[in-house]
């Protein structure tokens, strides 16, 4: 570098190298422009340089020049390093590790109702059906209600499925686990109202082996392939339907993976005290013991149960509520602080411990009893496919619409006197609501919020 040259950018050592090399070279090298000729077109003698001096000069001019040039290469090159250095230090690039990971996939939500259908007369007890049955083929009979199988994936190399069986309300709850289920399969049972009429269809041990069977036959059908089989399977319950489990719980406790009951769990009034001052202290399990039961094992990790309750009172038999703070207090856990929500049915309470969840939420009308049809997607969706890495079906499937149903099968495989004439639970109780993309549902005649 030339004395006192102190360039401050790239562009500044080339222009100032490149004048020192232009006025070295006219500096030791002959103009002969400025030389006089004879008239020959000789050189005349005055004018003439010796040729040692002559070649010396021009051999420190071109080696200065070379000398500069060299310079010039070596500055440029420590140029083009501090810029590389500077790229690999402050540029963001993605490692091949990230660009080989695929992009995380939406989380799956439920549509809500637009003020234009609410002034069509959908609401929380007659929800509107936006997908039909989505990305499920059209549902098969079974010997007791019906199956929606994903028409591809949702099962594992072998064919095993997960499959969610529920009872009451099942038109409701397809319609929220239609947008939200990753790959589960979907029965549902309908039987009448009442939790009786759930509880005697399924009395004795061998109902409920007769209904996984034809499940297991179902999805070979549907599959066409003879391993087809349940890997997982959650009874699930809306109201009355818990009626079903219980009974199924009795005998087949191991046999089932998880239970899902969605403000439908009512213990007994203790005997010694009735009705009492309606507190947790006046309620025993009862009838109920083998729910209790099957909860107690949730919690230390073996079975999932989740639990989801309102403010609704029945009078007549003890609340959701007090029946919650019933099994908390059997099972030495302490009651949940109630937090206030500004939501009309918001949560105001969660107990989430292993393999237990018990939910608390507003309202003690009809309307929030059936808003919790709709926390199906968040059993299914955050709890059990999580935990059961449910394998995940096509979405990208033409989508089945929404069926229109002859008569649910009964327990004995006949039809039931007592079941709605359609898939619409709502139409046995006189609802105007008939199409297909309608399903008002009711709850149990002996509580309040009976339709």
């Amino acid at each position: 570098m030339l004395p006192g040259f102190r360039p401050q950018n790239n562009s500044a050592v080339v222009t100032e190298l490149g004048v020192h090399s232009r006025q070295l070279r006219r500096r030791f090298t002959l103009r002969r422009t400025a030389l006089p000729w004879n008239d020959s077109g000789a050189l005349s003698d005055s004018f003439q340089t010796p040729p040692v001096r002559h070649r010396a000069k021009r051999v420190v001019g071109w080696s200065l020049t070379a000398m500069l040039g060299l310079s010039m290469l070596a500055t440029g090159a420590m140029a083009a390093v501090e810029a590389s250095d500077y790229c690999v230090r402050h540029l963001k690039v993605p490692s091949l590790t990230m660009a080989l990971q695929p992009k995380p996939k939406a989380r799956l939500t439920v549509q809500t109702l637009s003020p234009e259908l609410r002034r069509r007369g959908y609401g929380e007890c007659n929800p509107y059906d936006f997908v039909g049955l989505g990305p499920y083929a059209p549902y098969r009979k079974l010997r007791v209600g019906r199956i929606a199988i994903p028409q591809r994936g949702g099962h594992t190399d072998n064919y095993g499925y997960d499959v969610v069986v529920h009872f009451h309300g099942q038109t409701a709850l397809r319609m929220t686990l239609a947008q939200v289920a990753r790959g589960v399969a979907f029965v549902g049972i309908d039987l009448g109202i009442g939790s009786g009429a759930y509880s005697d269809a399924f009395l004795g041990p061998d109902s409920w082996p007769l209904l996984r069977a034809s499940i297991d036959s179902a999805l070979r059908a549907q599959s066409g392939d003879s391993r087809a089989h349940v890997r997982h399977v959650a009874l699930t319950a809306w109201s009355a339907g818990y009626g079903a489990v219980n009974e199924i719980l009795k005998y087949h406790a191991d046999s089932i993976d998880a239970v899902v009951l969605l403000d439908g769990l009512h213990a007994a009034w203790d005997p010694r005290t009735g009705r009492g001052r309606g507190r947790a202290t006046d309620v025993v399990a009862g009838p109920v013991a083998p729910t209790f039961d099957f909860a107690r094992r949730a919690l230390a990790g073996d079975k999932l149960f989740v639990f989801t309750y309102s403010d609704v009172d029945p009078v007549t038999y003890p609340s959701t509520s007090l029946t919650a703070a019933r099994l908390l207090s059997d099972l030495g856990l302490p009651a949940p602080v109630r937090a206030s929500s500004g939501e009309s049915f918001g949560e105001t309470d969660a107990v989430d411990v292993r393999g237990l969840h018990v939910w608390g939420f507003r309202g003690d009308d009809k309307p929030a009893h059936c808003t919790h049809l709709a926390h199906i997607d968040r059993a299914v969706r955050d709890i059990l496919e999580p935990a059961w890495d449910t394998p995940e079906m096509d979405r990208d499937v033409p989508f089945t619409p929404a069926p229109k149903l002859g008569p649910a099968a009964g327990a004995g495989g006949a039809s039931a006197a007592a079941a709605p004439a359609v898939e619409d639970v709502g139409e046995a109780r006189g609802s105007s609501k008939t199409d297909s993309d309608s399903a008002t549902v009711v709850a149990d005649p002996s509580s309040p919020v009976s339709g």
